[in-house]
Formats: structure tokens, C-alpha cells, sequence
């Protein structure tokens, strides 16, 4: 991967100005992954079992034929059932099949990046009991289209990460490139 090409389209539609039907397309490449940060993914997630774990994946943007690389892991705590935050949302209480993160912990980790010049590449989070799918509340909550997704599965016994673009509500699967350094 790495270059910009057909398969890395992952909206198409059409929208009409005046009498003029315009087609537009975005295409977004996905970052790479440093194995490095694999596996503290996978790490987090089994400490965190049976809750689902979440976090923030940062790093170089890329330019505009390059691939983003992600450098950078953030953890953030998933909140607890009895946070009045998680009934204002309407998700279910159990962290065993949600995730909600801690919106200071969240705050403190975007300036962290801003900070070190890096750019939020991705949210990541685990389902312990469940495939590497987004489920309706993953896709009702995914406020940013700019970003990937990152769900890591341990319901079998090898971890499966998978990576999605969600683009209201539009899930597409992309790609996942790990690289050594």
C-alpha cells in the first residue's frame, strides 16, 4: 500500500448543483502500523478482559501519495457503568460490550499530540467476546470520519485486528500494513 489508488475509495456519491449531476469520491490511505504498537494493542486489550479496552493512535500524517505511519499509542480509560455520562448516550452499561472513553484522559492525549506535532490517525478499541466488526453503537458513535478504527477481536484464541473507515453510517474495511520500524 502506501500509494493512492482505486481501492482506497471509500465514500462515492453524487450531488446535484443546478442542472449539473456532480460525482464526487474520497479516497483515504490508510496508515501503517509500527508492530511495536500492535502489540500494545494486543497487550491492552487482554489486560482489559473481559471489558472492551480503547485508545487513540497517533503519528505522521504522510504526504499526499504516502501513507499516514502510526507511532504514537494513547490508552484511555473505557468509563465506568455508574458515569452519568454513559446513560446521556444511551449504551448499554456493561464495558464488557462498550467502550466509552474518559474525556479528560481524551483531552490530555489530543494535547499531548498537538503538542509533539503528531496527528489522531485512529481510535482503537476491543471486542473481548465479539468479531472485529463495528457494532450499531460503534457506528452511532463514530465521530470522526477522518480517522480510522481499529477493533482488535479476542473472542478466538489468535488476536484479529481489523481496520474500517466509518463514514456516516458507512463501514468499509481497509487494509492494514504493519511495518518492523
Amino acid at each position: 500500500m502506501g500509494n493512492l489508488g482505486e481501492d482506497d475509495t471509500v465514500f462515492k456519491g453524487e450531488f446535484v448543483i443546478g442542472e449539473q449531476t456532480c460525482i464526487i469520491s474520497i479516497s483515504i490511505i490508510m496508515p501503517k502500523i509500527i508492530q511495536k504498537i500492535v502489540d500494545q494493542i494486543i497487550a491492552h486489550a487482554r489486560r482489559e478482559a473481559p471489558d472492551e479496552c480503547c485508545g487513540l493512535l497517533a503519528g505522521d500524517k504522510g504526504g499526499l501519495q504516502t501513507a499516514p505511519t502510526i507511532t504514537e499509542i494513547y490508552e484511555i480509560k473505557n468509563l465506568p457503568a455508574d458515569d452519568p455520562r454513559i446513560a446521556e448516550l444511551k449504551i448499554a452499561e456493561s464495558r464488557t460490550v462498550r467502550y466509552m472513553m474518559d474525556p479528560k484522559e481524551q483531552i490530555q492525549a489530543m494535547r499531548n499530540m498537538r503538542e509533539r506535532n503528531l496527528t489522531m490517525l485512529g481510535i482503537y478499541h476491543s471486542h473481548p467476546h465479539s468479531p472485529a466488526f463495528p457494532s450499531a453503537t460503534d457506528v452511532r458513535l463514530a465521530f470522526y470520519p477522518e480517522v480510522f478504527y481499529l477493533i482488535i477481536s479476542l473472542e478466538q484464541t489468535a488476536p484479529d485486528l481489523r481496520g474500517f473507515f466509518i463514514i456516516d453510517p458507512k463501514i468499509t474495511e481497509a487494509k492494514i500494513e504493519i511495518v518492523q520500524c
